[in-house]
């Protein structure tokens, strides 16, 4: 029988053939398990993202709280970026920042020859009791601080300088409260019972290194609710009922302040290089106490006029530390004459309307609530400094409330504003029945 004779080559083909069907079916395994692969890979950095943007999330509302109240550049690198770790000498910084409302601490600490990172700010600290010597040294001002380092050290500034008394009962279940040393635990439930701690209070994880968005929680809640970031006892508005429209244009408001007051609008508002309060407010803030006191002592020297003492030499002496140019002496004779001659005598009450300072594109401003009784006058005219220098003004009532917006100016020496000269009546941001003008 004839056997079948098949040709190497036809064998050669055939596997040939078959190789091509396994390269082929390979290509397409190995394709296949790459696209997987990427794919799970794709899912877990997108599942990481999820996750790590819900545990940031939280805090991004305290970053921009940062941004207004100006705290994100006293971190070292200038930023208030949520999942940035911090250093402990930075957190005492940031801690001291936020009770003094200043970028730095000249003149509230003495220099110091240590020469570590923000050595200033942690040897006032020191001296404070806010820091126990050895907690922060040059040693270690550079390693990560933990959470509860930064707890004790809030709770100690409360106590020793804000001289509040604390409240460390234990209103809320802490489920790792047992991990903490007497301090800490105080710390935790003072914080906790004040609202300084708002976001994961059920465990506090304080051995953990600290992110900026815990520390810029606690920064903008103790600063809020402690007012550091106003001037003198100040306090910031909490009512909802009296959040003025425009509250986005102010880094606060003040619960003193009827909103309709922060209302009004501002005098050059559409002007090239106009500031809004909101934005002068970050780098400036630590400038508020000084233009509070030049404006208040200003003008409630003004309000207060009597023609009984009055004199050049009164009003010189009385205004030339808050007034912004030299005075004209034939100005000053003119309206001190005038007072006499009328038997002008006022009492009142100067009170600035913070954190109303913005730029109008050419002058600073501020907001100023003038409160006028005239408790003697021979005339309706003319009653205040600078109106016999413009149009000729009338009063017709003897008691009155009048809101303006002053124009302040710099001396080109200091970052110092002081008052510019100018009547009343042209300063006027909200209308009164109580004040008019007419022309000589």
């Amino acid at each position: 029988m004839e056997e079948n004779f098949v040709p190497s080559y036809k064998n050669d083909e055939e596997r040939q053939k078959e190789r091509k069907i396994k390269n082929k079916k390979y290509k397409i395994r190995m394709t296949i398990i790459t696209i997987l692969s990427i794919l799970a890979i794709v899912g877990i950095i997108y599942l990481s993202y999820i996750l790590i943007s819900a545990k940031y999330s939280k805090y991004e509302h305290f970053e921009e709280k940062m941004n207004i109240y100006g705290f994100s550049q006293v971190y070292d690198n200038g930023s208030a970026k949520t999942s940035e770790k911090v250093t402990k000498s930075e957190a005492i910084k940031m801690i001291l920042s936020c009770l003094y409302n200043v970028p730095k601490l000249d003149g509230i600490a003495l220099p110091t020859e240590e020469t570590y990172s923000n050595a200033i700010w942690v040897e006032y600290a020191k001296k404070q009791g806010i820091v126990l010597e050895g907690e922060i040294d040059a040693s270690n001002a550079d390693d990560k601080v933990k959470y509860q380092e930064v707890l004790v050290w809030l709770y100690n500034v409360k106590a020793k300088i804000l001289n509040i008394e604390p409240d460390t009962s234990a209103n809320f279940e802490v489920k790792d409260i047992n991990a903490y040393n007497t301090d800490q635990k105080l710390a935790i439930y003072d914080l906790l019972n004040s609202g300084i701690i708002v976001t994961n209070t059920s465990r506090i994880d304080g051995n953990k290194i600290l992110y900026k968005g815990k520390l810029n929680e606690l920064i903008v809640n103790f600063a809020e609710e402690y007012n550091t970031i106003t001037v003198g006892d100040a306090r910031i508005n909490i009512n909802e009922d009296k959040i003025p429209s425009n509250a986005n244009m102010y880094p606060y408001t003040l619960a003193s302040v009827d909103k309709s007051v922060y209302e009004i609008e501002f005098s050059g508002s559409t002007n090239e290089g106009f500031i809004l309060p909101v934005d002068y407010y970050r780098d400036n803030k630590q400038y508020y106490g000084q233009i509070k006191s030049y404006v208040e002592n200003y003008y409630n020297y003004i309000l207060s006029i009597d023609y009984n003492d009055i004199s050049i030499e009164q009003m010189k002496r009385k205004l030339k530390k808050y007034a912004f140019e030299e005075f004209d002496d034939n100005i000053l004779q003119k309206y001190v004459e005038y007072v006499k001659e009328n038997h002008i005598k006022l009492s009142g009450k100067a009170t600035a309307e913070l954190p109303c300072i913005y730029f109008d594109g050419q002058d600073y401003r501020v907001r100023i609530k003038l409160e006028l009784v005239i408790e003697s006058s021979d005339t309706d005219k003319n009653i205040l400094f600078y109106d016999l220098e413009g149009d000729n003004i009338t009063y017709n009532d003897d008691e009155m409330t009048l809101y303006i917006d002053s124009i302040l100016n710099k001396d080109g020496v200091s970052e110092t504003l002081f008052v510019k000269e100018a009547s009343i009546y042209s300063l006027l941001v909200k209308s009164s029945s109580s004040i008019s003008s007419g022309v000589k």
